[in-house]
């Protein structure tokens, strides 16, 4: 090459500085070695894992130079984090064979503030962290612990990438958009429609409730400890700030806009929450929490609210409480003394020693508080009308008793509470301790 063909090639660059001029013109033929690219310059025709000859490395404008187009005559500058730089061209092309199937894939971030970690577990130190739309490289798939929002495995593979500015680390692909560069209409789907949309007006309009009342509502079961007026997701249409509010607090997101980046799909911009339309009415409400954890909550609409809910429950289990106080009012056991239901929620009992220390603790006193507080399980609902749980005056532990009102009187068998999960009474204990008590027929002193 001549001097003056050697610098019509500096002339295509974008000096970042004299010196690499300076250097370029004096050694236009030399190389440092072979590199391979690791994000695509379409412009130049180049794609990840091409090899190109490296010419100069500028520690000072953080560049390669390297050759690009027939017979590499061209000089471009390139960023050091986009080079992998190798002593010979063998090296390079064996490297570069590692791109494989990931050679043109990339991604683009569906929420605001997604990190990329040192290894691929949500438990990893975070490297980075993704801003809403940003693109990147995919450079593999990897093997890597469950995401988890809540008890349910997230969908999803934990992938290496590159970012543009160099960095790389593990991130989920969850919340991540993957493509091939080569479809030009990849992300086509990802636009704004600017046209009325009744599904995000529907979302926004709404006030939406946890999954779990719906569910609760269905099958029967209001547990009341899990029921709260105040938990939802509010969109904030009027504030810009929507809110998800649950017994773990109040997490609110401040947005610009709501955006539909495909069928059922809304961003909340400036923000990690994303909305997705799922069955039944329902949403899923996913967004990265204060430490980089991916988030996940199902809410619903209803046709109650949960003041009516608490309301229909708290009735029932006080109507239950009612009818043994009515069918007794005072029942009595040869072996296990002298019980009454009053009102308030409040019980009397005395001769219950047999069952002390084993079910009730000793010195427990005279009475205290009775509740409906579990269900039995479905298949039990056969034998038993329900739960009830004593808590004596004297003592903070509940006890349990699975009972049945009969004609002849009221059975209580007692339940352990290792056998109650999610408020419900799994199975009976092994050998189980069955009380027995007939009705007087008349109140009395106790």
């Amino acid at each position: 090459m001549t001097r003056h063909s050697c610098y019509q090639s500096v002339r295509r660059l974008s000096v970042s500085a004299l010196c690499i001029a300076v250097l370029l013109l004096s050694s236009c033929t030399s190389r440092i070695g072979y590199g391979v690219v690791q994000w695509s310059v379409p412009e130049y025709g180049l794609a990840a894992g091409d090899v190109v000859p490296v010419f100069i490395k500028s520690n000072i404008g953080k560049v390669y130079v390297v050759g690009s187009g027939p017979g590499y005559k061209t000089r471009l500058e390139l960023p050091l984090w986009q080079l992998s730089l190798y002593k010979n061209r063998g090296a390079a092309v064996k490297a570069a064979e590692a791109y494989g199937e990931y050679r043109y894939t990339y991604a683009q971030v569906k929420i605001d503030g997604l990190p990329i970690r040192s290894d691929p577990e949500n438990t990893a130190k975070m490297v980075y962290r993704l801003k809403l739309g940003e693109k990147i490289k995919i450079l593999e798939k990897g093997e890597g612990s469950p995401v988890m929002s809540g008890k349910t495995a997230l969908q999803g593979d934990w992938l290496r990438v590159l970012t543009d500015n160099g960095t790389t680390g593990w991130s989920f692909s969850y919340n991540l958009t993957v493509y091939d560069e080569r479809d030009e209409n990849a992300l086509s789907g990802n636009t704004e429609d600017t046209g009325p949309d009744p599904v995000l007006e529907n979302i926004l309009a709404r006030t939406w409730y946890p999954e779990s009342y719906r569910t609760m509502i269905e099958i029967n079961r209001v547990d009341l400890s899990l029921i709260d007026v105040s938990w939802g997701f509010f969109p904030g249409a009027d504030s810009n700030i929507a809110r998800i509010v649950s017994a773990d607090g109040t997490v609110s997101f401040q947005y610009t806009s709501v955006v539909r980046h495909s069928a059922g799909e809304y961003r909340f911009e400036g923000s990690s929450l994303v909305v997705q339309t799922r069955g039944r009415g329902a949403i899923l409400v996913s967004y990265t929490d204060a430490n980089g954890m991916p988030q996940a909550k199902f809410f619903v609409p209803l046709d109650v609210t949960p003041e009516e809910i608490i309301a229909a429950e708290t009735e029932r289990r006080e109507l239950l409480l009612a009818t043994l106080s009515e069918a007794g009012p005072v029942w009595r056991s040869g072996n296990y003394g002298v019980l009454q239901f009053i009102e308030g929620g409040k019980f009397l009992w005395s001769g219950w020693q047999i069952l002390s220390p084993s079910i009730i603790p000793a010195a427990a006193g005279s009475g205290g508080d009775v509740q409906i507080r579990y269900f039995p399980r479905t298949d039990l609902t056969e034998s038993f009308d329900g739960v009830l749980s004593f808590r004596f005056e004297s003592s903070s532990t509940w006890i349990h008793f699975l009972y049945s009102l009969r004609a002849d009187g009221l059975r209580l068998e007692h339940v352990s509470q290792s056998n109650i999960k999610d408020s419900v009474v799994q199975t009976r204990n092994l050998n189980p301790v069955i009380l027995f008590f007939t009705s007087s027929g008349a109140r009395g002193d106790l």
